[in-house]
């Protein structure tokens, strides 16, 4: 696996999401036990769930090799550390630093040994984080089947959400994947559930999937989940009304990159993954990213080293040098003040696809900055519109 520091160095430089860049929250290990009492069921709860996370994170393989004994003074900071991460409304790394650290005031961990133990407790609390919604969004013109598995690994099940609209606009209807963002090491697919249920709501089926993260795998492996999430729609479609020649595919920020991949990596073989149903294409029929990264021109060859890619694991991995004659059309939202992906990344797959005659629109949100689709329907609205014009005809 790629060191862990160069694994954050990737999440900062295209999606500022790095850990170590954030101020860890002055958390008092000598918590009141009364109030401990009062979550015990919770803490309860979380350790089920992380058991059950277990061949994935890896949590307690990593306690008994680094840890060893485990001091009632450990005990009690994994506890709050824990309930930390099980409530937090935020990115949960606040919680794992001064876990650490007390790890380390403790004498519990050796000094070449932080780095392993530290990628084993974030994965935990992206793997753990409570995810929520990107907005209310309430309809009762849809159907929900939930927590199908698409995709299986040897310690991993990805599942997603499926919603079907009550009044489809055809049949057999167009399907969009929605893949949210997060730097590729948090939230779930809870997140992009109102973007689902809005395009279902207007006719179209939508699902929202799952893909493994940052630190756990590497940024190859979940775009192949991506992939596999499209090849298990295809697989499906005659079981649910879909039409297997009609998939879009929305995403956010990081979700944007994978979706823009999506688009103009079709069945490229380095990139499909062992994620199942291998008999199925990966192609999809439209692309709506929303802050979309480019790994673009503007990606100087000193970030790229920096990344720890070769130029060869660059350019595969890159939505701008895969653009050709067979990309899916293409629509960009960006805000004109975004600091955490630049305009000039939009810019630049825009000028790729306008030179090879390609379908692509970009529209600029004036004055708006990374987070402007959040907290309201003006991107997905943008984006029904758009699915319905190259979907639906």
């Amino acid at each position: 696996m790629r060191g862990l520091i160069q694994i954050l160095t990737l999440v900062a430089i295209f999606f500022s999401c790095n850990p170590s860049d954030k101020k860890a929250k002055n958390i008092d290990f000598d918590w009141p036990s009364s109030q401990q009492k009062g979550n015990d069921s919770d803490y309860e709860e979380f350790m089920e769930r992380l058991r059950e996370n277990e061949p994935y994170i890896g949590f307690f393989a990593a306690e008994k090799k680094y840890i060893g004994t485990t001091t009632p003074k450990y005990l009690e900071a994994r506890k709050i550390c824990f309930q930390g991460i099980n409530g937090s409304k935020e990115e949960p790394f606040d919680f794992v630093d001064p876990f650490i650290e007390l790890c380390k005031e403790e004498g519990l961990i050796k000094l070449n040994e932080e780095e392993a133990w530290e990628s084993v407790l974030i994965t935990l609390s992206y793997e753990m984080y409570p995810s929520m919604p990107i907005f209310n969004f309430i309809t009762d013109q849809v159907i929900e089947l939930r927590s199908l598995t698409f995709a299986e690994y040897p310690n991993k099940k990805l599942e997603l959400d499926l919603f079907i609209p009550k009044r489809p606009i055809k049949k057999p209807m167009p399907v969009v994947v929605c893949i949210h963002g997060g730097g590729f090491v948090v939230n779930k697919r809870i997140w992009f559930e109102p973007f689902a249920k809005y395009l279902a709501a207007n006719g179209m089926a939508a699902v929202t999937i799952d893909y493994r993260k940052l630190t756990a795998v590497e940024l190859k492996d979940i775009v192949g989940d991506s992939k596999a999430a499209v090849r298990w729609i295809r697989a499906n479609a005659e079981n649910y009304n879909i039409d297997p020649d009609k998939i879009g595919a929305i995403g956010a920020s990081a979700g944007a990159y994978l979706v823009a991949l999506l688009g103009t990596t079709g069945e490229m073989p380095e990139l499909e993954g062992t994620g199942g149903n291998p008999n199925f294409s990966s192609t999809i029929q439209a692309v709506f990213g929303i802050a979309t990264p480019a790994f673009g021109p503007s990606t100087s060859p000193e970030r790229i080293a920096g990344l720890g890619f070769t130029e060869e694991e660059f350019n595969l991995l890159s939505p701008y040098q895969n653009i050709d004659q067979s990309s899916a059309p293409l629509f960009l939202l960006h805000g004109t003040e975004d600091k955490i992906v630049p305009p000039e990344s939009a810019q630049e797959l825009y000028d790729k696809y306008k030179e090879l005659g390609l379908h692509v629109q970009l529209e600029w949100v004036p004055n708006e900055g990374h987070g402007f689709y959040e907290g309201k329907d003006f991107a997905i609205s943008r984006a029904t519109e758009f699915f319905i014009s190259r979907l639906a005809e």
